[in-house]
């Protein structure tokens, strides 16, 4: 045991809450019945401009006081696509508005935050966007019965900062009243998520699929899991 007594835990949203996969693939469709081109090409170019936008943000190209205006600038610089930004905009829209509950809700999500409610733990989200504002992810997890678990969201076009700054986990952290000695992160994504929460003096739980065991490290508070059941397991180890 650290011996820290844990009081709150903040958590990143797309695929570690929501499925990312899946709320892509409806923004494809989307895209396609406004522009008439093929869907497959629409989900293409979300895949492929997703990785090129992540990829800047590591690099530190995306602008921090516009997210979400860099985010689209960028992706549609390096690509041409034959679409406007009003066309992709309206196209996550409608996504939002074809989800009608949870079916975009991860495996064992609903479970775990049970279990982290009733121990009486302060629960959170902080979340970089990049096509769609934060606002929206707001609506898709009160969709799927989500919201009334946090008492905080924090979403990086909001507060005009990006994960992995360490400042981004401190606004939520002041949300909810607690500091980082007693609280930890848990997300997928090992630079934004990992790394952003330990800097900001955090515990962190890492969630990565491939994995083949757990790993704990009590002395510098972190722990790899398979799959966000486990962190019910490993959080009073941190």
């Amino acid at each position: 045991m650290s011996g820290i007594r844990m009081r709150a835990v903040t958590f990143d949203v797309w695929a570690t809450l929501l499925d990312l996969r899946a709320f892509y693939g409806l923004a494809a469709a989307e895209l396609s019945s406004i522009t008439g081109l093929p869907r497959e090409y629409c989900s293409d170019w979300m895949s492929r401009s997703h990785a090129m936008v992540k990829e800047a943000l590591r690099r530190g190209e995306v602008d921090e006081g516009d997210v979400i205006g860099s985010s689209t600038r960028l992706a549609i610089g390096l690509t041409d696509p034959p679409f406007t930004h009003n066309e992709l905009y309206s196209a996550f829209a409608r996504a939002v508005n074809a989800v009608s509950g949870d079916e975009l809700l991860l495996e064992g999500v609903r479970e775990v935050l049970d279990a982290l409610r009733e121990r009486g733990l302060k629960l959170a989200t902080v979340g970089n966007v990049i096509f769609w504002p934060g606002y929206l992810n707001r609506i898709l997890l009160d969709r799927a019965g989500l919201s009334v678990y946090f008492s905080a969201q924090v979403y990086a076009d909001e507060v005009r900062c990006l994960k992995p700054n360490p400042r981004i986990f401190r606004i939520a952290l002041e949300s909810l009243g607690e500091d980082p000695s007693g609280s930890a992160h848990v997300g997928d994504s090992p630079g934004e998520d990992f790394a952003g929460s330990l800097a900001a003096g955090m515990a962190s739980i890492l969630i990565r699929p491939d994995g083949d065991s757990i790993t704990v490290d009590r002395r510098l508070r972190f722990a790899i899991v398979r799959e966000i059941r486990d962190v019910i397991r490993v959080i009073d180890e941190l």
